[in-house]
C-alpha cells in the first residue's frame, strides 16, 4: 500500500476544487455556478469553519478534493486501463469543455503514467477509507 499524506483544510467554496464540476451535475436546468441542485449533492459546510477539502500528497504533488465522492471518482477514472481521454470524459459529462479544461488533463504527466498509477490509486484509496471511517 502507498505512503500518502492526508488531511483536512477548509475553504469558502466547495465548487474551487479541481473535480467540483465533473462530478456533481447539476440538476435544476441552472448553469452549474448558479445551481442549487446536484448529482451527487453538493457537499455541506461545516459550521463556522467552512467547506471540508480533502489533500492528498503524493509524491511531492497536493491534491484537492471537496467531497469523498470527488475522490471516489478520481480512484475510478485513475483505475482504467488504458486511461480514457479528456474529450471522452467532457463528452459523458455533456460538455464541450476540454481537453484542457478537464481536470485529468491538469494531473501531473508522473501521477498518470500506466507505471505510477497503481501507487496513486493505492494512496487515494487509503485517504478515502481514512476520510469516510471518521
Amino acid at each position: 500500500m502507498a505512503a500518502a499524506e492526508y488531511w483536512i483544510e477548509y475553504a469558502d467554496s466547495w465548487r474551487n476544487a479541481p473535480l467540483a464540476f465533473w462530478v456533481h451535475i447539476e440538476q435544476d436546468g441552472e448553469p452549474w455556478f448558479k445551481s442549487n441542485k446536484f448529482l451527487p449533492e453538493a457537499p455541506k459546510a461545516v459550521p463556522h469553519k467552512g467547506f471540508v477539502i480533502i489533500c492528498v500528497e503524493i509524491q511531492g504533488t497536493v491534491l484537492y478534493f471537496s467531497s469523498s465522492e470527488q475522490l471516489a471518482e478520481c480512484i475510478r477514472i485513475l483505475s482504467l486501463n488504458p486511461l480514457p481521454t479528456t474529450r471522452r470524459l467532457s463528452t459523458l459529462r455533456g460538455t464541450t469543455l476540454g481537453p484542457n479544461r478537464h481536470w485529468l488533463s491538469r494531473l501531473p504527466a508522473k501521477l498518470k503514467s500506466p507505471k505510477m498509477r497503481p501507487t496513486v490509486v493505492s494512496a487515494l484509496n487509503e485517504a478515502l477509507r481514512a476520510i469516510t471511517s471518521t
